[in-house]
């Protein structure tokens, strides 16, 4: 039950699920029973995620009261970042994927997010053409993003922090999802079909308490959002096709 929404699959529940076993696998590279991070230091990290796409080939397949199954692999991202697949399974078929990209972050003096280093990085050998393509193609949609004025029609909200933030303190990234679906709704945007796509590109966080604008664009077959934090810097840029 849970993991089926309103139409088809709960994308909250999907990418829920898929970041646990993101940081699973990435706990188990590493050696370790359970997915705690820290830097040479002992300062607490978390694997931030920087990209997602959920993809579903055949919506229509999960069910109320049918089987679903995840599998999940890790792989190497450039450098430094990690990123996952997890393949959606229906009666052995599978009917979606969703693809993770994250980097490990920690909080300054200041209390501000900055990149780090984990104590120990294990990079699996694996590449992944496509977690590839989708790192690529988040920098690309942020760069055109940062064109688009900060003065573009919005929606405000704040994210409540028993729902929406995570125990790091951070927005958790299904919520950046759940934001643009209520804007655009707002906006009298929203469509009756169920999601074939959705590709995110965070670019930042927000603190509790801090209010939040989303700015929606009808397209085609779907929309873009655009989500800002108080000071307008952007927060992330979403594109969904239904």
């Amino acid at each position: 039950m849970a993991e089926m929404g309103y139409v088809g699959l709960s994308e909250q529940w999907a990418l829920k699920r898929a970041g646990d076993l993101h940081w699973r696998l990435i706990a188990r590279a590493m050696g370790q029973a359970e997915a705690v991070f820290t830097c040479a230091e002992g300062r607490p990290l978390y694997a931030a995620f920087c990209a997602s796409r959920l993809t579903l080939g055949d919506p229509a397949a999960p069910r109320l009261g049918g089987g679903l199954e995840l599998r999940a692999r890790l792989y190497r991202v450039g450098r430094s970042r990690l990123g996952s697949l997890t393949e959606l399974r229906v009666e052995g078929r599978v009917v979606g994927e969703i693809a993770l990209v994250s980097v490990f972050v920690g909080r300054s003096g200041e209390g501000a997010m900055v990149r780090r280093a984990p104590r120990v990085l294990a990079m699996p050998a694996a590449v992944s053409p496509a977690l590839e393509a989708l790192a690529g193609t988040a920098a690309r949609a942020a760069g055109r993003a940062r064109r688009w004025p900060a003065t573009a029609p919005g929606w405000g909200f704040t994210p409540t922090p028993a729902v929406d933030f995570n125990a790091a303190g951070l927005l958790y990234f299904p919520g950046f999802s759940a934001l643009s679906d209520r804007a655009v709704a707002a906006a009298g945007l929203a469509r009756a079909e169920p999601l074939r796509a959705r590709t995110v590109a965070y670019l930042g966080n927000v603190a509790p308490g801090e209010p939040v604008t989303v700015q929606p664009l009808a397209r085609r077959d779907g929309h873009l959002s655009l989500i800002r934090g108080g000071d307008d810097r952007l927060l992330a840029v979403l594109r969904a096709r239904y």
